[in-house]
């Protein structure tokens, strides 16, 4: 009997337990003119990086901010509610891809010792979203 109780007893806070939303997503979700703000912060934000690490002149970093600009605009499409109809897995490729090619028609626009400090800087950028990921745990 008094096992059947403590069974039932973890039964229940199990269920508890997964019922509960994932870490990192509680609360209310941003509306899609905190989204664009966010993004428009988090895009200024990659630009002063790049301008600083790579060294660019004035003129480049115009040339860069818009190609960023534009492959942004390319992955917000993608991320549309109306847009997530597909797998997982063919967004993430196509996402991929897009990212591809900004990496290349931004390489496109530096000096050689620039691509070189552009590699090295993707290279810590990736790094920092593993760092970042292995603490959410598997989901």
């Amino acid at each position: 009997m008094r096992a059947t109780i403590i069974v039932i007893a973890l039964a229940l806070c199990a269920g508890a337990a997964t019922a509960q939303p994932p870490a990192g997503r509680q609360g209310p979700r941003m509306s899609p003119e905190e989204r664009q703000q966010m993004m428009e912060q988090n895009r200024a934000k990659r630009s002063a990086e790049l301008r600083e690490a790579l060294s660019l002149s004035d003129s480049v970093a115009v040339r860069v901010d818009s190609v960023n600009s534009k492959y942004d605009a390319q992955q917000q499409a993608l991320m549309r509610p109306e847009s997530r109809g597909g797998e997982r897995e063919a967004m993430r490729t196509q996402m991929e891809n897009i990212q591809k090619a900004r990496e290349a028609e931004v390489k496109v626009l530096l000096t050689e010792e620039q691509r070189a400090k552009y590699d090295k800087w993707l290279a810590d950028q990736q790094q920092q979203r593993r760092d970042r990921g292995r603490g959410r745990g598997n989901r």
